[in-house]
């Protein structure tokens, strides 16, 4: 056997190992959020289902080792009521009505926008300075040139 095949079996075995245990660390991180959210679940949290139903959480119960949330769906004469898994919840709702993870990128964004901002106002504040200090220079060479 040649070195160059040595090393790539190795690699492959390598890889054949790594993968699995990074496929579950990244799913284990994904159960202890949608844990987190789910037992973070109260009555009157506007909430939206994985199929996209919008509701408010009328109530939280234990049927066996499941949690089930009734929520209500609908206003004035359309109001409905339904009961569902706890882990088919996709997000806790704020008050506008924005998915909680879709407002921590809108979040983010804004604060990239302020330091583009910063920046910017950074930039032309240097450039003023510039500017000034070759009027100043301007100035002081008319003023020796007229001595």
């Amino acid at each position: 056997m040649d070195i160059g095949q040595i090393v790539l079996i190795v690699v492959i075995v390598l890889l054949i190992i790594a993968y699995p245990i990074l496929v579950s660390a990244r799913n284990k991180k994904e159960r202890q959020k949608l844990d987190e959210q789910t037992n973070s679940l109260k009555r009157g949290d506007k909430v939206m289902t994985t199929s996209g139903i919008v509701g408010t959480v009328v109530d939280l119960y234990q049927d066996g080792e499941r949690k089930l949330v009734t929520i209500e769906t609908g206003s004035g004469k359309n109001k409905g009521y339904m009961s569902i898994d706890a882990y088919a919840i996709y997000s806790i709702m704020n008050d506008n009505f924005i998915p909680n993870d879709v407002k921590a990128e809108s979040d983010k964004k804004e604060e990239k926008n302020e330091e583009k901002k910063d920046s910017a106002q950074a930039k032309t504040v240097k450039e003023n300075k510039k500017t000034e200090t070759k009027k100043e220079n301007k100035e002081n060479k008319t003023t020796e040139s007229k001595k």
